[in-house]
């Protein structure tokens, strides 16, 4: 991941490298500097929880001063564009002197759960940083990370004739067998049987803009189409993929749509989006043909506020999970095509706000009418 990171940061253009301010992204070279003080943190300077409720480290940064602007829980989002000492050679060499520590100390560890698992949380860090970046630079225009497999998508095509089926699942996967997880995964609630008319196939392509087509998009949404498309000059619709303008394709699942656009389309058919255990059951056991439902290809949003499972405690890591307790965020359960594979899970919860459609998102619907 590291290696990859530093390519991409050697690759960006001096424009690229002060894109404007935007809310849901962050500036380049604080983001890969971001990640390599996060593993430094927590891996060489033996960060701690203080009785206080705050988090401190004793020993010192390879970058001097760097806790001031490299903390995320301390240094506000729109400062993140104007620190001067985060130039492209100070920050690739951070990302150098930062890996070779933490390797180092990994070296010595011991080989256990709990002594591996500073290390542990920040591999699954970085990862998700590097989907952040790959985020931002579809949101940019910007060409495709050299990470994220641009043809994962195109294989979990849907056949256009699918339909709505019932199954009956009932999730009891340990989240835990890997030595790892984050703390709002923990104790899930006990698996309960669960009959529910959930489509066997993500919306696709054809499907929503069918709905588009129709005129209900427009009136549920108040926009003529979802961002990253438009119609080409003989009138076919084409979606922007990073930098590339290129035709929708009828069979891919839809993505990047946000929950509310989600939600339009699922009630405009009948239906409404999965709650989370109701997505969690479907994704995780098997179909008769030994195949699962789950095949990360895009995040899949639910109706579910994000909220801790019973008996939630926040990890070392404090500020993960706990602070997005706010019954503003929804639950999306899986991975996209563009997580990297460390972090494919269906059990692998995150979490945004249901207007974001910038992420690598997408959805299916139960029919409520098959309920009834």
């Amino acid at each position: 991941m590291r290696g990859e990171l530093r390519a991409f940061v050697c690759g960006l253009t001096e424009a690229q490298l002060t894109p404007p301010i935007i809310e849901t992204i962050n500036p380049p070279l604080w983001e890969a500097a971001h990640v390599a003080w996060f593993a430094e943190w927590w891996c060489v300077r033996d960060a701690y929880n203080t009785d206080s409720g705050d988090t401190r480290a004793d020993r010192p940064s390879l970058w001097d001063g760097c806790d001031a602007f490299l903390n995320s829980n301390t240094i506000a989002h729109a400062a993140r564009w104007s620190v001067p000492q985060l130039t492209r050679a100070a920050t690739l060499d951070y990302l150098d002197r930062s890996l070779a520590a933490t390797l180092e100390r990994l070296d010595c560890a011991e080989p256990t759960d709990d002594a591996l698992c500073p290390f542990r949380l920040a591999m699954f860090h970085e990862a998700m940083h590097l989907e952040a970046i790959a985020w931002c630079a579809q949101t940019l225009a910007w060409p495709m990370p050299a990470w994220v497999d641009g043809s994962a998508i195109a294989r979990h095509a849907a056949p256009p004739t699918d339909g709505f089926v019932v199954q009956t699942r009932l999730l009891n996967v340990d989240t835990t067998a890997t030595g790892f997880c984050f703390d709002n995964e923990r104790n899930p609630p006990p698996p309960k049987p669960i009959t529910t008319p959930l489509s066997s196939a993500l919306v696709s392509n054809a499907q929503y803009a069918q709905f588009v087509e129709s005129g209900a998009f427009e009136a549920t949404v108040r926009a003529a189409h979802p961002r990253y498309w438009r119609r080409s000059s003989d009138g076919a619709w084409q979606q922007r993929r990073f930098d590339q303008w290129v035709a929708l394709a009828p069979d891919e699942p839809v993505v990047h749509i946000s929950a509310l656009e989600a939600e339009a389309f699922a009630v405009h058919h009948g239906g409404r989006l999965p709650t989370e255990p109701e997505l969690a059951r479907w994704l995780t056991l098997p179909s008769p043909n030994g195949a699962t439902a789950w095949h990360g290809a895009v995040w899949e949003w639910t109706l579910s506020d994000f909220a801790p499972y019973e008996n939630f405690k926040p990890d070392r890591y404090r500020e993960y999970s706990a602070p997005w307790f706010d019954g503003q965020h929804r639950v999306l359960r899986g991975a996209s095509f563009a997580t990297l594979n460390v972090m494919h899970h269906p059990n692998y919860r995150n979490f945004f706000q249901p207007q974001r459609g910038d992420v690598f998102a997408g959805f299916r619907v139960v029919d409520e009418s098959a309920q009834n």
